[in-house]
């Protein structure tokens, strides 16, 4: 209950019909007018009649309580002094109410709310304003019977007279062609031929049950529970999150979404953010795919949105690729803000190559960006190598070590010993020798060893007696000698050098290094120093992996 506010009570009077006529409308011009006239009583909290002009709005709804309306319109209404008023429902409208609105045979409440005052309890209307409906009765789907051609007898003259004449009807039409309206009162030959079993569109010679001769567009989803074989396919998605192409391959085993064969089997292009250009749904059987290629490119996806897909996949095998030829064959090539992402319960992404001059997986980045990004912080490895590995370039981490079955226990233990790390390029060599009878030894050195190094250190342990030793001679011509007091010493030697071949003589390792102005702020290892894991540097450099890590961390 609102407190010291006005209250109006609506008291319905009995007053529901379909006006025979507006007021201004001359009795004779046979049109029934779609209004409905409604009278009430409006009355204060304390039972005064209101008087003066007021706004009320009305409203029709489907049920008592709640919903949303289904017509509604604002009138200024002027009560007599005792209250009433008569008021034309669909007046403010030229076209009154919608005949619609009662053709659900449900019956229909009328709320009424004066101005500033919540709607009062509303009153289910009387059988009388469904007449509305009835003007339909004079027509067939809209159009007046002397459109419709009445049938004759079959067998009669009048059945196989195909031009009989109809009063107001006028045109021709051709054998086995769908009619259409070529005006309101003419009549043609549509490009939709139907003939032998098959509907052509644009064609009279159809080559299957639907046979559509041009460029067919679709706008909602078409499915399609068979093969469907057709020349050139062009799916577009113009909204964001839209799907190009959606293959389901079913439940069956070794169904598939999509086959493509040719030069160019799949190629799926978006240009929208967050959309899919080509997306395979392998089902819930082994050995489905959701997208197969074959050709020179088997599939091909092409992104050039910050965000969106050239392919995806997910599933078991998430992407799949095979190449089985020599030379430049690529089993899965992505372009793109992603080119290629996969989601699997087994392989996110798969890539195999049968050639010896094949990889599995490729990866390259034309600019300063990196070729390939790993993000692991669950446990896992972000990298799992079981076979040598080559790294032609620098390698950069924050600790290393070896990791083997220990030797006294293999079964059930590691062991784990740590590189030895230097702020140069240091080369460690090392052995033993044994003085002669006058204290004397050369050390023998590779041959490329002077070229490969500089800058020597010297390390000397005189093993089983206490003697001296020196280096009696320095690294020249790939050795040098060592010199001991006393004769047949056995001494224990190291010798380091940094490293001077092209390829260290061009990429120095820098010792300390101030970080860029992009990498400000954050950190290689953020939750060593109390930072959040946003603040990681390489998360920071590769955002979309940000947002998937996001999404994923939502959808679990």
């Amino acid at each position: 209950m609102i407190r010291n506010m006005v209250r109006y009570a609506l008291y319905l009077s009995l007053i529901c019909c379909v006006l025979q006529v507006y007021a201004e409308q001359p009795a004779t011009s046979g049109i029934v007018p779609p209004v409905v006239k409604f009278g009430g009583v409006l009355s204060d909290a304390s039972g005064k009649p209101v008087t003066g002009t007021v706004g009320v709005t009305f409203a029709l709804y489907k049920d008592q309580e709640g919903g949303a309306p289904l017509w509604t319109e604002t009138q200024n209404v002027l009560p007599d002094k005792t209250g009433h008023y008569s008021v034309m429902l669909g007046a403010t409208s030229s076209h009154g109410l919608a005949g619609d609105l009662f053709v659900s045979g449900e019956p229909r409440w009328l709320g009424v709310q004066l101005q500033g005052e919540a709607e009062q309890a509303r009153t289910v209307l009387m059988s009388v304003p469904y007449a509305l409906k009835a003007a339909d009765a004079e027509t067939i789907g809209g159009l007046p019977p002397s459109a419709f051609l009445k049938a004759s007898a079959p067998g009669s003259a009048a059945a196989s007279n195909s031009s009989q004449a109809v009063a107001g009807i006028t045109g021709t039409g051709t054998t086995n062609h769908i009619t259409k309206w070529l005006s309101t009162t003419k009549l043609g030959s549509s490009n939709i031929f139907d003939g032998s079993g098959k509907v052509g569109i644009a064609t009279t010679s159809p080559g299957a049950t639907l046979d559509v001769n041009g460029t067919a567009v679709i706008r909602s989803n078409a499915t399609i529970d068979g093969s469907l074989g057709a020349g050139p396919i062009t799916a577009a998605s113009t909204s964001s999150g839209g799907t190009g192409v959606y293959a389901n391959a079913g439940s069956s085993g070794g169904s598939n979404g999509v086959i493509a064969i040719g030069a160019t089997g799949v190629a799926g292009y978006t240009t929208v953010n967050g959309s899919i250009a080509l997306y395979g749904n392998a089902g819930s059987s082994t050995g489905s795919n959701g997208v197969v290629g074959y050709g020179a490119t088997g599939v091909a996806g092409n992104s050039t949105i910050n965000g969106s897909y050239g392919t995806y996949g997910s599933g078991s095998t998430g992407v799949w690729g095979n190449s089985t030829g020599t030379g430049a064959n690529v089993g899965v090539l992505g372009l793109g803000g992603t080119g290629v992402q996969g989601v699997g319960n087994v392989w996110g992404v798969l890539g195999q190559s049968s050639s010896t001059s094949g990889s599995g997986g490729g990866f390259s980045n034309s600019t300063t960006g990196d070729a390939l990004f790993t993000y692991n912080q669950s446990g896992g490895y972000a990298a799992f190598f079981d076979g040598d590995v080559d790294v032609d370039g620098n390698l950069s981490k924050a600790g290393g070590s070896f990791k083997i079955d220990h030797p006294l226990d293999p079964a059930n233990k590691y062991l784990y010993h740590s590189f030895v790390e230097s702020p140069d390029m240091m080369n460690i060599y090392n052995g033993n020798a044994t003085t002669d009878a006058l204290g004397g030894a050369v050390v023998q050195l590779p041959e490329w060893f002077e070229t490969l190094n500089r800058d020597f250190r010297y390390q000397l342990t005189v093993i089983g007696q206490f003697a001296q030793a020196i280096v009696a001679s320095k690294v020249a011509n790939h050795q040098f000698s060592i010199k001991t007091d006393k004769p047949n010493v056995e001494v224990s030697w190291q010798v380091t050098g940094i490293r001077q071949d092209a390829w260290a003589n061009a990429h120095r390792i820098p010792v300390e290094v101030e970080k860029a102005q992009a990498d400000r702020g954050l950190y290689l290892h953020p939750e060593l120093f109390g930072a959040p894991a946003e603040k990681n540097i390489g998360l920071a450099h590769h955002p979309m992996m940000q947002k998937l890590m996001k999404q994923l961390a939502a959808d679990k």
